[in-house]
């Protein structure tokens, strides 16, 4: 069932902003949760006009273009889009894209995968969590708590730093107040799809 209020919501914030990636992420998104695939397309489109690196922009594209009749179309971008979903490191939207490929009989790219080896270990790496590459370990917890020590062991430098400047964009976007439970819970929900810690 589509939620009116929020499409309006998205539909206003892109048009204020037509650059505004994470609004036309969030549009898309309304219409695919509404059922409304064929309205989602565009949007999602859009997203990666704006950001071809957004990984799970590709991720619902293929889906919605499936849901719409559109396989070939939905094969295309799912192969590219795990392709880029692999590079940049992004596990969540990669095995989300790997799984529709199987459900479509169609085999996964061919891509390089990481290893940590116990000298890289020794020299304070880790293998992330989001990127599935080895990478530099975190200097000290992000923040306290059990997320903030989950994200320490599993969350290279580089992939936290990059959430930084994207929490940033949830918190304006979305315009959350983190005084509040809720918008915590939200804020933290995002972060934890972008971290891949689902």
């Amino acid at each position: 069932m589509l939620d009116y209020d929020r499409i309006a919501r998205f539909r206003t914030m892109t048009e204020a902003d037509p650059e505004n990636e994470l609004g036309h992420f969030s549009l898309g998104k309304a219409y695919y949760d509404g059922g409304a695939f064929e309205e989602s397309i565009p949007s999602f489109l859009r997203v990666l006009e704006i950001n071809s690196n957004f990984s799970k922009a590709w991720a619902l594209l293929a889906r919605a273009q499936l849901a719409a009749g559109a396989r070939d179309a939905a094969v295309i971008t799912a192969t590219k889009g795990y392709k880029i979903a692999h590079e940049r490191g992004d596990l969540m939207p990669r095995n989300d894209i790997g799984a529709l490929l199987k459900e479509l009989d169609v085999a996964l790219p061919e891509v390089k995968k990481a290893e940590l080896t116990p000298e890289a270990q020794a020299a304070g790496q880790i293998m992330c969590k989001r990127c599935g590459r080895v990478a530099p370990k975190m200097a000290e917890r992000p923040f306290s708590g059990e997320l903030g020590e989950r994200i320490h062991a599993e969350i290279c430098q580089p992939c936290f730093r990059e959430w930084i400047g994207q929490g940033t964009k949830v918190i304006n976007e979305l315009r959350l107040n983190l005084t509040e439970r809720g918008s915590q819970d939200v804020y933290d929900q995002h972060m934890k799809e972008f971290l891949n810690l689902e």
